[in-house]
């Protein structure tokens, strides 16, 4: 049994959990196949960013972070596009933002206009 204090587990108070999707093309990358959706909640540090989240799924999936994280950081945005509560993330400025319990997550592959 986790230790508690006034009734609440510890582990509740140090990590939070947030839902993750993964769209398209990308769900590979998960090695998830197929057409059904890819929705999964991660636990993470209370205090963690976006970014934060995106580097603990890289180390859990290798190929998820070859691609995502190859030359540096801003090969990010250009792999995948991210959407956090419903909202398009368009800098690596945007990815230093906290998450809560709950947040909301999706990997959508990146577009390009024209």
């Amino acid at each position: 049994m986790e230790p508690s204090v006034a009734g609440t587990n510890i582990k509740d108070q140090t990590t939070i959990k947030v839902s993750v999707e993964v769209l398209s093309w990308l769900k590979e990358d998960f090695n998830h196949e197929g057409w059904d959706k890819l929705i999964f909640d991660q636990e993470i540090a209370r205090s963690s960013s976006i970014m934060d989240l995106l580097q603990q799924l890289g180390k859990k999936y290798p190929k998820f972070n070859q691609k995502a994280f190859a030359d540096s950081k801003n090969n990010l945005l250009d792999y995948c596009a991210v959407v956090f509560n419903g909202t398009f993330l368009s800098s690596l400025q945007n990815l230093d933002t906290k998450l809560k319990e709950g947040d909301s997550v999706k990997l959508t592959p990146g577009f390009y206009g024209g």
